[in-house]
């Protein structure tokens, strides 16, 4: 009996021990597969979450920077800049650049583009061999493509820092831009934003290069004044180092102590917010790995702030766009990278856009003008007077055919949009309609000329451009012209520049 129940029991108890037995380990490729499957799933919102503690670590760490260490570093750097000299700028130009890949097909690029001053400055140094520098200057939010021409026209790189253009052998401003490779293909690819005609404008790029040849501004900038003294301070242990004189001097004052305790709060709060975005970002790596990753670069804080928000555009380009966005607005007038000519923003490399009084659309109408050597500077005003003495002086070389095809092509540059030469040629203009001993072909093409001139959109000038007095002067005779169409016209465009604004 025993016997019996105990083989009952063992039977009984198989089917446990079969239930029980161990099972055949599951495959290490199976495994492998699911776990990068999985680990693809959440990385993208890993890297979403860690991006904000990262952004804003950069945020407070370059602003911490700024008002407490930076001040002390700069004081103690620039005690010993006691020389000084003038240099002189021989080259110059306007870099703008702009996140092309995360622009995407977006119609707007000038939105979230910067433009940043650049030249290069020669001045003597030891031995009387020159020596140059480059500056690059403040990083400027252009917005729109509208205010283009004024980041061109702009006379200063950064405060009490000097700017200006090339010059050309007739004294004519030569402006020039600079665009990276990957932005001008996005230029080059891409139709303008708006306000242009396609058939004219096809491309962002044609659009850029035409909105910006305006051969007036260029001519009265470069006849108006001389280009600027560039005032540089230097260590005279080491005159290849020396900086602007105006940056100079507002960097050797710290300012008071506590202004620079201030600087350790964000500090503080940069670090602590930095070490745990790197701990969300890298969680799956070794402890000591992810902590040289994190405290390596808080080392480096001095070199990598501007750098920092094109690393985070690798972990997530959106946040990186807001933080680089946050950085600009910081130090908006304090910037300035200097380097060696070769090392500046754009000095090699990318594509140039390059503006020369009478090239392109202005061919047949400033080019043949023989301008002669520049008057001395006397203001903008000045400047317009003597340009548009200089193209009357040339009209009136012409034979009376001749000049009937200039009033033309100037009459069809102002119908297609094209300003920038039409304003020199008024007084001409008037002198050639309303003279009795000038032919009929020649009156009937300055008269179509001083219509369109003065017909809707008018090319009104703006107290914010130079020259403003000098442009309204040319447009004040023909307020008394015969044709009543044309003098109410330019009536109204000359009261409107005397009404208060």
């Amino acid at each position: 009996m025993g016997k019996q129940r105990t083989k009952r029991r063992a039977a009984t108890a198989m089917p446990a021990a079969e239930v029980a037995a161990p099972q055949a380990p599951a495959s290490p490729w199976r495994a492998f597969v699911l776990g990068n499957a999985l680990g693809l799933a959440v990385s993208p919102l890993i890297r979403f979450i860690a991006a904000f503690p990262l952004g804003f670590a950069i945020v407070l760490l370059s602003a911490g920077w700024l008002v407490g260490p930076a001040r002390l570093v700069d004081a103690w750097r620039f005690h010993a800049y006691s020389a000084s000299t003038d240099g002189r700028i021989v080259d110059s130009w306007l870099a703008i650049d702009f996140d092309a890949a995360a622009q995407g097909d977006k119609g707007n690029w000038a939105g979230p583009a910067r433009a940043t001053h650049c030249a290069v400055v020669a001045y003597d140094g030891e031995w009387g061999q020159p020596i140059r520098r480059a500056f690059c200057g403040n990083r400027i939010n252009v917005h729109g493509e509208e205010t283009l021409p004024l980041l061109v026209d702009d006379a200063t790189m950064a405060p009490g820092i000097p700017f200006a253009m090339p010059r050309d052998e007739r004294g004519f401003a030569i402006p020039q831009i600079r665009v990276g490779e990957a932005e001008s293909a996005w230029l080059k690819s891409h139709p303008p934003f708006s306000g242009f005609d396609a058939r004219a404008s096809p491309t962002a790029w044609d659009a850029l290069r035409r909105r910006l040849d305006r051969p007036l501004d260029a001519a009265i900038a470069g006849w108006a004044t001389v280009p600027p003294a560039f005032p540089l301070a230097f260590d005279p242990r080491d005159p290849g180092t020396a900086m602007p004189a105006a940056y100079v001097a507002s960097r050797r004052d710290p300012g008071n102590g506590g202004a620079s305790l201030v600087g350790l709060l964000p500090l503080a709060g940069g670090v602590w917010l930095w070490l745990r975005g790197m701990a969300l970002l890298m969680g799956g790596v070794p402890a000591l790995a992810m902590r040289f990753a994190a405290v390596v670069p808080l080392l480096l804080l001095p070199w990598w702030g501007e750098r920092m928000p094109h690393a985070l555009a690798r972990v997530q380009p959106q946040v990186a766009e807001i933080v680089g966005d946050m950085l600009a607005d910081i130090d908006v007038t304090g910037r300035l990278v200097a380097s060696s000519p070769d090392a500046a923003q754009l000095a090699h490399g990318g594509e140039r856009l390059v503006w020369r009084v009478g090239d392109g659309a202005y061919a047949d109408t400033l080019a043949p003008i023989d301008w002669g050597t520049p008057p001395p500077p006397a203001g903008t005003d000045a400047a317009v007077h003597a340009l548009a003495a200089r193209a009357s002086q040339h009209v009136a070389t012409l034979a009376p055919a001749q000049r009937a095809r200039l009033f033309e092509r100037l009459a069809d540059d102002k119908e297609a949009g094209r300003y920038g030469a039409g304003t020199l040629f008024l007084p001409a203009a008037v002198e050639s309609a309303y003279s009795a001993d000038r032919s009929g072909d020649e009156r009937r093409a300055a008269e179509r000329f001083l219509d369109a001139w003065v017909t809707q959109p008018v090319d009104e000038p703006s107290p914010y451009e130079a020259g403003y007095a000098g442009r309204i002067d040319l447009l004040r005779p023909l307020v008394d012209v015969p044709d009543v169409t044309i003098a109410n016209r330019a009536r109204w465009i000359v009261e409107r520049a005397h009404a208060p604004r």
